[in-house]
């Protein structure tokens, strides 16, 4: 029996590779997942790859599209047990000085910031309803970092922690955790190609970090996610996990910055 066997998950960014490993390590724990992403058609194909998944369309920017989402899953489903909050802004690497504030920084704060807050607001009834929930910010190692050329990801990554914190300090009380999740570079496709572009360069940062190879999505980013919605963390709230493989103590940099 799974750690969350018969539970109910929402995961949303299922475009993303690393939001796919953390739902199928829910999955592979018995959850029930539904895979929520602006472009339906690549969530219906992850849906495909994963048992009993299920996808659904939807801006997540729209609070009324984000509150649809939660409404038919606990009218379909009974119950909304788990949020995954996992849409990435796509990253334009480039010098503050020369960032766009409209295209970069407001694209990355709907696409990021507001749909977890909307998708937290539209399930948040529900698990209160329940007495019970877990809610999980994905970000990224840009925070603890704060590298440069990624100023927009950082911003959003300390946002996401402030979302947190404070939610899990009102929702507490109602038997919602609230935790973010940060994880270092992961194995997967886009920073394959990045990786292969980059070579040696590339080899040696990875060498040079803590523990010298990538994070795994489902096994070491997914595993630390399926703690912080497991009853093994009943009384953690409000906290950043770090799935990085201590990347953040090294500070290895995966992109040289943009040019000045």
């Amino acid at each position: 029996m799974g750690l969350i066997e018969g539970q109910v998950a929402i995961v949303t960014g299922a475009a993303n590779e690393l939001t796919q490993g953390i739902a199928r390590r829910f999955a592979r724990e018995g959850a029930k997942v539904v895979l929520v992403d602006r472009d339906q058609e690549a969530a219906q194909a992850v849906a495909r790859t994963i048992p009993g998944a299920e996808a659904r369309g939807a801006d997540l920017a729209d609070p009324a599209a984000a509150r649809a989402i939660a409404d038919a899953v606990k009218e379909a489903h009974g119950r909304i047990d788990i949020l995954l909050n996992g849409a990435h802004a796509a990253l334009k690497w480039e010098r503050l000085a020369k960032k766009n504030a409209a295209s970069d920084f407001t694209a990355a704060f709907h696409d990021v910031l507001l749909n977890a807050l909307n998708m937290m607001q539209a399930v948040y009834p529900h698990m209160k309803a329940a007495g019970a929930g877990r809610i999980v910010n994905l970000g990224s190692i840009y925070g603890p970092t704060a590298n440069e050329g990624v100023t927009d990801a950082v911003t959003m990554d300390f946002a996401l922690t402030g979302l947190s914190r404070s939610a899990g300090v009102e929702w507490g009380k109602d038997g919602i955790l609230v935790n973010f999740l940060q994880a270092a570079v992961p194995d997967i496709g886009v920073f394959a190609d990045y990786r292969a572009g980059k070579g040696k360069s590339v080899e040696t940062l990875i060498a040079n970090t803590a523990m010298p190879r990538l994070a795994d999505p489902v096994e070491d980013v997914g595993g630390a996610a399926m703690f912080l919605v497991s009853d093994e963390a009943c009384f953690i709230l409000g906290h950043r996990v770090l799935a990085d493989g201590g990347q953040h103590l090294t500070a290895a940099i995966f992109e040289p910055g943009a040019e000045r």
